[in-house]
């Protein structure tokens, strides 16, 4: 195996075997490379590869890293393991299940996310709990959060759902994810002479992506190591940005103090040009608490200037950035080698929509489309049912959500009734053959899309729909009881009020109308998730795409109360936003265009941001080579503040210039050109500027 393909570093890294060693791996610097490279220089070095452990955090890394090793020295690379955390402890738990004791054995189920969802659903249920409140989403997240270590104690009530869970598992001789580290880490613990045989037998341990290991994991990995204290670890702490997951930040300087490792900086990157790396390492230098210092460099030249633009607006934001897109393309780049990213998924909607109107291919990169969330479609079904009440696709996807205690089974004769008798599911709510608990419920459904029809017959302002079909489902309540994803959630919905927003002058009619045209043109978007052309943009929020790397890279929402996020108030959190920044904008490779709005519709409301601090941070030159220029589409037209006439010229954003054809006290019907025809406005609307013509 030649080692010349190395640099000194990597080099360095590699041939260092004795003792522990730290190496911190500077964004796109090689780490897996290093990684590989040292186990396999490892074997050949005659240490016997059965006493080689590495770990990571995906399948596919794992998966890489083999296939690695095994094409460096042969047949020998398959004799170390290569695995995830939770793939070695549940080996581990298996070969030394006995000690657990009964009822467990070797057999144990391993419950995946869903499962335990159900079980904590279940154990709710036997207590005698309002599933409302205690959520399986929240609970599940809080019950991980104890498991890991992130929290000391629960509630009274949720201890009691916890303690239930957890006895429905061991009854089962079942373990969750978190169950397999604690479970793994206590037989360590509470059995000296397994400990021992462990600590002897893994001589050489690799950790990889160290900075997101939590504190139950590097508890493992300290255990482990102990005995021999070669123990080898490769991350990056300014790439630490999953604390909302139980990563823990100070594990490094805990490595530090028990290992005493050799540190090793790899900061050459072969990914990025200097343009790109020094707005990366002018942003991260403003995080004081940094545990090793390093600047990035790259031999791929300067490249083009980092751009930062400002829209007047968000349209304006998503309308630049599709149509740099555009240019882009034209100018020979490919559509997958674009990414478009943000801090949230509520931000990536109205881009969603900039792509639609230009036909731009596109995916939620490690998501689904914004008009394809359950919270979403289940809102828009609330109010189509409330509208049409023979949608029985619509009664069928909310008649239960938020829980109803009405089971698949009544749900099921219900429709066979309907079916039966050919009236819709909704107007057999009050007239199938159930009776006490049930037909409560199904009355109650029926009552609360009663109300929620009437209340959105009375509604002036189109955005208020959206509030009213939160709080009179019930779905608010619910979103509130599951923390931290509830908010997101919460957040997405909220984002719908945009979309009404914009259909109150996008739509003739009354109310009613405008809200059948647009749930109809909503309908249409959700089928955009169909593209399947693997050429797309990838839109994504930052967390999404950490490991990914991209030609050109749009971060978008560079604002204040945006990003950072206005939940972020402390010095800690505020470290870790500029770490997920740092993150987003070492993933370009070629070209970087950091852009915010001066004023964004968000929530339901017109907010108006300050450019983020991170911008700043960046320091980006004035002076810019030649670059994207997108200009606005609207002419060059001058406007006047006069009232509206009969025969003005008049112009409006979306469908151009128009000529007013019929106006009264309140409507005002305006003539655009043949590809949009005639359009009815309240008179007075702010969105028609009077075209100022010569005398």
């Amino acid at each position: 195996m030649k080692l010349s393909g190395l640099n000194h570093n990597q080099l360095d890294a590699v041939k260092s075997i004795d003792g522990s060693v730290a190496v911190i791996a500077g964004a796109g610097s090689g780490k897996t490379r290093t990684l590989t490279y040292r186990i396999a220089n490892m074997i050949e070095s005659g240490i016997d590869p059965k006493t080689i452990l590495a770990v990571t955090f995906t399948n596919k890394a794992a998966k890489e890293m083999k296939e690695r090793v095994v094409d460096l020295v042969g047949p020998s690379g398959f004799a170390p393991i290569i695995s995830t955390f939770h793939s070695f402890c549940a080996r581990f738990i298996r070969d030394e299940v006995d000690y657990l004791g009964e009822p467990y054995n070797r057999h144990f189920l391993i419950m995946d996310e869903d499962d335990s969802k159900q079980v904590i659903r279940d154990s709710v249920k036997e207590l005698n709990l309002d599933p409302n409140r205690y959520s399986s989403n929240r609970l599940k997240d809080y019950f991980s959060k104890v498991k890991n270590g992130q929290y000391d104690q629960l509630d009274f009530e949720d201890e009691k759902v916890f303690n239930r869970y957890n006895e429905y598992l061991k009854q089962n001789n079942a373990m969750d994810f978190d169950d397999l580290l604690n479970f793994t880490v206590k037989l360590l613990k509470d059995n000296p002479g397994l400990l021992e045989k462990y600590q002897t037998y893994y001589q050489f341990i690799l950790i990889d992506e160290f900075q997101d290991t939590n504190i139950i994991q590097y508890e493992l990995v300290r255990l482990l190591g102990a005995k021999h204290k070669n123990v080898f670890i490769v991350g990056d702490p300014d790439q630490s940005i999953y604390g909302f997951r139980g990563a823990n930040y100070e594990n490094y300087t805990y490595f530090l103090n028990d290992f005493k490792p050799k540190v090793i900086v790899l900061d050459e990157n072969y990914r990025s040009t200097m343009n790109v790396l020094n707005a990366a390492n002018k942003l991260i230098s403003n995080n004081r608490n940094r545990k090793t210092i390093k600047n990035l460099k790259s031999e791929l030249g300067e490249g083009t200037k980092v751009i930062q633009e400002v829209r007047e607006s968000d349209k304006d934001e998503a309308y630049f950035v599709a149509r740099a897109i555009e240019i882009v393309v034209n100018n020979g780049a490919m559509f997958k080698d674009i990414a478009v990213l943000y801090r949230s998924n509520a931000i990536g909607r109205i881009f969603e929509e900039a792509f639609l109107k230009y036909n731009i291919p596109y995916v939620i990169y490690g998501g689904i489309s914004f008009f394809a969330r359950k919270e979403i479609k289940d809102i828009l079904s609330y109010i189509r049912l409330a509208l049409f009440s023979h949608d029985n696709i619509s009664l069928k996807r909310v008649i239960n959500t938020p829980r109803r205690k009405i089971g698949n089974v009544t749900i099921s004769k219900l429709e066979t009734f309907a079916q039966i008798h050919k009236i819709s599911m909704y107007d057999a709510l009050d007239r199938l053959n159930v009776t006490g608990q049930t037909r409560d419920a199904l009355l109650s459904f029926k009552s609360v899309i009663e109300t929620l029809k009437k209340e959105i017959n009375t509604v002036y302002d189109l955005t208020q729909v959206v509030d009213v079909a939160l709080r009179v489902s019930g779905y608010e309540e619910m979103l509130r009881q599951e923390g931290n994803e509830g908010k997101d959630r919460y957040d997405n919905i909220m984002e719908l009020k945009s979309i009404f927003y914009n259909g109150a002058t996008d739509y003739k009619g009354t109310n009613l109308e405008k809200i059948e045209q647009i749930l109809d043109d909503l309908a249409l978007k959700t089928d955009v998730d169909l593209i399947e052309d693997r050429n797309t943009v990838k839109l994504a929020t930052i967390h999404q795409v950490k490991g990914l790397e991209f030609k050109v890279v749009f971060m978008v929402a560079m604002e204040e109360s945006i990003f950072p996020s206005d939940i972020m108030g402390s010095f800690t959190e505020i470290e870790e936003e500029r770490r997920v920044c740092y993150v987003g904008v070492t993933r370009a490779k070629e070209r970087l265009i950091l852009s915010h709005a001066k004023q964004r519709f968000r929530f339901g409301q017109i907010q108006y941001n300050s450019p983020s601090r991170f911008l700043e941070e960046m320091n980006i030159e004035e002076k810019e080579a030649p670059r994207i220029i997108v200009r606005k589409e609207e002419p060059q037209v001058d406007f006047v503040e006069d009232d509206i006439k009969v025969g003005d010229q008049v112009f409006h954003e979306k469908y151009g210039k128009g000529v007013v054809v019929m106006k009264n006290e309140d409507i005002t019907r305006v003539a655009f050109s043949i590809q949009f025809g005639l359009k009815l406005f309240t008179t007075g609307h702010q969105a028609l500027k009077k075209i100022k013509t010569a005398n």
